[in-house]
């Protein structure tokens, strides 16, 4: 370290300093290819197409979730009341279905999500309560309502149009594989090259300065919650369309593999850290393990012993790394 005129110089960053920087951000996309090779030397038939289409089908709800999660995790949120919007989705897009054009099904699903996104961005934002405790509530209303609306029975839909959605392929690919890869790019899009993207990793950075400097920051955190409420209700539409028919309490546990996903791609928790991309390579980390348990003939009552090794894991080491990079900064 010299000394100059206007104090001492900064040293020149090394390896060292830099790795656990560099782990951060590409640690994720080696444990997905480490965990590809294995899964893959155990099956070959894992990368089979047939397979991998199969995967993209199963997992779009929880994919396109997980992108709108992203957006609301980034800005510091959280959203606890995901797995009965996604119900009530489902059942608003079965119970038209029944009697309206399959469109007119799914545009009221994406409404009833926007609906419920809206709630939960107002009164997390405006009114300022608790994001846990605000999404607790609403997710209680929101079992109620639909459990009122079903009398704790499935909705039926016997035109065969409204399971193409959810079940329809185009040269072996399927629709709702399209429908998830479409979402992750356009929102990926907006988050990384947009000035909207760019606030919302300012307010989840820092919220009272992005406050300070003019940003409008109420009015970002609620428009996360309503980017959340339109994927579970495009993510509704898909599976009420793959069964072809919805009831209450269609997916409890589905929020537990929505945050895995945005957790295990590195988004971090405390907000204003995250991308996109990290979304799919968490996405694809989880959807490996689950097929792959299948495929190997491994019990399927251990795939929640390691999601939870998995995301116990993730937060460890980012906050590890966290701590290294402020320290060697």
């Amino acid at each position: 370290m010299t000394q100059g005129p206007a104090g001492p110089a900064l040293s020149e960053p090394t390896w060292r300093t830099r790795m656990p920087g560099i782990i951060r951000v590409w640690g994720i996309v080696g444990t997905f290819v480490l965990l590809l090779a294995v899964v893959t030397a155990g099956n070959p038939a894992f990368l089979s197409t047939h397979n991998l289409f199969n995967m993209l089908s199963q997992w779009a709800p929880a994919g396109i979730m997980a992108v709108g999660m992203t957006f609301v995790i980034l800005t510091g949120g959280f959203d606890l009341s995901l797995a009965s919007g996604y119900s009530l989705c489902a059942v608003v897009a079965a119970a038209v279905g029944q009697t309206q054009s399959p469109p007119a099904a799914f545009l009221a699903a994406l409404f009833a999500g926007l609906l419920y996104g809206t709630a939960n961005g107002v009164l997390v934002a405006v009114v300022r309560i608790n994001p846990f405790i605000t999404t607790v509530g609403t997710g209680f209303i929101l079992n109620g309502i639909v459990l009122v609306m079903t009398r704790n029975a499935a909705f039926l839909v016997e035109d065969p149009a409204f399971g193409v959605l959810g079940a329809g392929r185009w040269h072996g690919v399927p629709y709702s594989g399209m429908l998830l890869v479409a979402v992750m790019l356009v929102f990926g899009f907006i988050l990384a090259r947009t000035t909207y993207g760019e606030a919302i990793y300012a307010v989840g950075g820092n919220y009272e300065a992005s406050r300070l400097s003019g940003l409008r920051v109420r009015g970002l955190v609620a428009s996360s919650y309503l980017v959340l409420g339109g994927c579970v209700g495009v993510a509704g539409s898909i599976t009420a369309s793959q069964l072809s028919s919805a009831q209450a309490n269609l997916d409890p546990v589905i929020i537990f593999d929505v945050l895995t996903i945005v957790v295990v791609g590195g988004t971090s928790l405390a907000g204003g850290f995250g991308a996109m991309w990290r979304t799919a390579v968490g996405l694809g980390i989880i959807a490996t393990i689950s097929n792959g348990f299948v495929l190997l003939d491994v019990s399927p009552y251990y795939q929640d012993v390691i999601k939870g090794a998995i995301i116990v894991g993730a937060l460890a080491l980012d906050k590890a790394l966290l701590r290294l990079v402020g320290r060697r900064a």
